[in-house]
């Protein structure tokens, strides 16, 4: 792929798999347009992808505002005219019995992994298909193809992002490309950000990648379009598993754990 003159928004942009992402595609030649609630991070990360010679543009955002998701397209397209990428990325999660969950909590999770989801998709969807080109990308989870305990929330907001970007797949059809990202634990400041009101330990299954190692599969599937990536091995045997039966998956993930 050219990589020179696209451009991209990436979201939930100021650490983790969003941060790896940013810099994978400034290096790249890839014109980058950063979206995040904290200003001075983003800011940061500008200066440093300028510094390196790449070009980025920060917009602080909270993607579950459309007002804010509105600003920020529309910052991207006075900025450098086109969008060719666009890459969900923001998230947030709670460690909490279904029974102990809040609505306000639910709500919370429910703005920020979905809505935000939606009107970023909403909003570029148009400006692609003008063009009949471009690439959406939703950084999701393996936690929306098999529920946990005490992730009931997120997982329903990780199922909802899948089922959105299946359907939008098939609305497409190919005009715009769709592709749905499914990490497994990843080393990040999302571990430790997650709102875990009563302090349990959380238990995580499969080895924990990098979130730079989820930015290089990413990268390749913008390379090599396709409707879902596994980031993890051990993800692709529960996927499967999972598919075939929930009881025996259950069953097997509670044998490892001894």
């Amino acid at each position: 792929m050219n990589w020179k003159d696209k451009v991209a928004i990436v979201t939930g942009a100021s650490s983790g798999i969003g941060y790896e992402t940013t810099l994978a595609l400034a290096i790249r030649g890839v014109s980058v347009v950063l979206a995040a609630r904290r200003t001075e991070r983003l800011e940061a990360i500008a200066r440093e992808i300028g510094t390196a010679g790449g070009k980025s543009l920060a917009v602080t955002t909270d993607v579950g505002n459309q007002k804010d998701v509105d600003h920020l397209v529309e910052s991207a397209l006075e900025k450098y005219g086109r969008i060719d990428f666009l890459i969900n990325n923001a998230g947030s999660g709670l460690y909490a019995a279904v029974e102990e969950t809040t609505p306000e909590q639910i709500e919370r999770l429910w703005r920020t992994n979905f809505l935000g989801t939606f009107y970023c998709i909403r909003k570029v969807i148009p400006l692609m298909r003008e063009r009949e080109t471009g690439h959406i990308l939703t950084v999701s989870s393996m936690a929306g193809v098999r529920g946990t305990p005490m992730k009931g929330a997120y997982c329903a907001t990780k199922f909802a992002q899948i089922g959105l970007m299946d359907s939008l797949r098939r609305e497409l059809d190919g005009i715009i490309h769709c592709t749905t990202i499914l990490p497994g634990a990843t080393e990040s400041e999302f571990l430790t950000a997650i709102e875990n009101p009563k302090a349990r330990h959380i238990d995580y299954s499969g080895k924990l990648r990098k979130a730079s190692e989820v930015a290089v599969v990413i990268l390749d599937a913008i390379e090599h379009p396709s409707a879902r990536r596994i980031t993890q091995q051990f993800g692709i045997t529960l996927a499967v598993l999972n598919a075939f039966s929930p009881d025996l998956t259950d069953w097997l993930v509670e044998k490892l754990k001894k």
